[in-house]
């Protein structure tokens, strides 16, 4: 091999190497994006799970009241309680 051809061979390595670490580069910004969504994700997930979870005991409680009138009001309660503490459920 001749001094020209490692002189070629090496500019083609670095030209690899730069295009390498532009990859890496992109998929590291890539993966702290899709870190911040997951996290964010995460909270909503807990959020729901709160709600879910004050719906559920809502429930359980409204099947313990004898009156229909009384269920009704209770779990009217459950759902703005929901809507005070989130701002996101509706009644529809």
């Amino acid at each position: 091999m001749t001094i020209n051809e490692i002189i070629q061979q090496n500019e083609e390595l670095q030209i690899q190497y730069s295009k390498a670490l532009n990859t890496i580069a992109a998929l590291e910004r890539k993966i702290a994006k899709l870190q911040k969504e997951n996290e964010a994700l995460r909270e909503q997930l807990k959020k729901l799970e709160k709600q879910r979870n004050i719906l559920l005991r809502g429930m359980e409680i409204a099947l313990q009241i004898s009156s229909k009138e009384k269920q009704d009001l209770h779990l009217r309660m459950i759902i703005e309680k929901i809507r005070r503490e989130t701002g996101e459920f509706t009644e529809r």
